[in-house]
């Protein structure tokens, strides 16, 4: 008995062996349609996968759902996630290797699904628009690579569904899943909160406006569409959505650096001197003898901003973009990701519960310390939750913050806002992200067949036919 009990174990790890040996040879999962496997219990409900491919992750979201786009939990939880460390934008002159940290991601993913429902579950994929500047030769080698991945999967695949992701509509999905996971849908316009969010490469801003307004919205030159149609849970809403790029929180550092003085910046720590490296452009960065200064530093941020760009019409933000006309959408306004980030970093708000409400007036104190701070040693004593490689920014990055919301976006100072990293849903929670608001769309949508629907990166003006 001993005997055959070694001889089953040792069948036993070669079988592991092999099967793990496949999984990651070129005739794995990327290989094999029918037999993607699954999971052993089957959980029935509409799935979506979507890739969130950003400036510091790559990630996979998996959701179910109900015939009514009721959020459904897979195995206890609401959603199936998985993040690799690695950007696709790193892999710009090899973007073959991507496939080393996606192709896991996806065999993951496809796990999660039944294998039955396989086929009818739809994969997207979303990279962030700082992308676009790799220039468009690389970044299309870099999407093709993950179509190609896609096609060879047995998901539910469209060439189109991998794509970058713009701003504006990045913007617009996260309003959807913030509304969403809060209960808003469903209720009139006004019962919803405005999302104003910041991300590595551009911020956004994204609410909701009654249907006079958007038929009123103006028309503009450039042909830019602020305001678009959303069908969810058979709720309409026209939602006002505009990115700003490059105006994010590691691509405005190179903005502001040219409107500071050609030898130093009053923005960094005092002592720091090196060259910024933003994808391929090199800016030089020596501070200032005297060292950082709020005042001096702010007026460069103002600079940055374009506040006198042309506009078109009345009520502007800034860089010259309509602000959306305002309304009751925009009473209640939620921080999210860079904003909330930045705040969590220095104390201002916390990632131990799921949002906290505070003023603005709350960033520009913090930003007057930061830039006070002497030394680099003084900084970090400050602010020892600051990541090393951005507490030489951090007065930059504070004063950035408060002079975008204030003075860009207009918000009064001493209104209470929100800073949030999650949403209570039921009872759980779940991380503030787009991903979300994309598979809602997909879900909501009219069309009776998911392969029928085209671009989920660019929303209508307009309602299609309701169910």
């Amino acid at each position: 008995m001993a005997k055959a009990g070694v001889t089953r174990t040792s069948l036993l790890v070669l079988l592991v062996v092999l099967f793990v040996k496949f999984c990651a040879s070129d005739t794995g999962i990327l290989n094999r349609k029918a037999a993607a496997g699954g999971r052993a219990v089957s959980e029935d409900g509409r799935y979506v996968i979507v890739f969130h491919a950003g400036g510091v992750f790559t990630m996979v979201h998996v959701f179910r759902f109900d015939e009514n786009a009721n959020l459904l939990k897979i195995n206890g939880s609401l959603e199936v996630f998985h993040q690799a460390q690695q950007t696709i934008s790193s892999y710009a002159e090899d973007p073959a290797a991507i496939l080393s940290f996606v192709a896991p991601l996806l065999e993951k993913a496809i796990y999660a699904v039944p294998a039955n429902l396989q086929p009818e579950t739809p994969v997207i994929f979303g990279a962030y628009d700082e992308l676009y500047l790799l220039g468009e030769d690389k970044y299309e080698k870099i999407l093709d690579v993950v179509r190609g991945l896609f096609s060879e999967s047995p998901l539910l695949y469209k060439s189109e569904w991998v794509n970058i992701l713009p701003a504006a509509t990045q913007g617009a999905y996260l309003w959807e899943s913030i509304n969403y996971l809060m209960g808003n849908v469903g209720g009139d316009y006004s019962k919803t909160v405005a999302v104003l969010n910041q991300e590595s490469a551009s911020v956004q801003m994204a609410y909701a406006v009654s249907a006079k307004a958007a038929a009123n919205a103006p028309k503009f030159p450039g042909g830019e569409e602020y305001i678009t149609a959303h069908h969810i849970q058979s709720n309409n809403y026209y939602l006002y959505s505009h990115g700003y790029f490059p105006f994010g929180a590691y691509s405005v550092r190179t903005a502001i650096l040219k409107y500071t003085n050609d030898s130093y910046t009053y923005c960094v720590t005092n002592g720091y001197n090196v060259q910024y490296n933003y994808y391929g452009e090199m800016y030089n960065v020596r501070a200032a003898p005297s060292g950082s200064s709020y005042e001096k530093c702010r007026a460069n941020v103002l600079q940055a901003l374009h506040l006198d760009a042309t506009c078109y019409v009345e009520n502007c933000t800034f860089d010259g973009a309509w602000n959306g006309g305002g309304g009751a959408g925009l009473e209640k306004i939620y921080l999210t990701n860079g904003f909330q980030n930045t705040g969590a970093d220095v104390g201002i708000t916390t990632h131990s519960k799921p949002s906290t409400d505070l003023r603005l007036l709350e960033y520009e104190k913090f930003a007057k310390v930061a830039c006070g701070a002497s030394t680099f040693e003084d900084a970090h004593n400050l602010f020892p939750s600051v990541p090393l490689f951005d507490l030489p920014y951090l007065c930059m990055d504070l004063v950035y913050v408060y002079t975008v919301l204030v003075d860009g976006f207009g918000i009064d100072p001493t209104k209470l806002v929100t800073a949030a990293d999650s949403v209570p849903y039921g009872d759980s929670s779940m991380q503030i992200q787009w991903a979300l608001g994309l598979a809602l769309e997909l879900i909501s949508s009219n069309h009776t067949k998911m392969q029928d629907i085209t671009n989920v990166f660019a929303p209508s003006r307009t309602f299609v036919q309701i169910i």
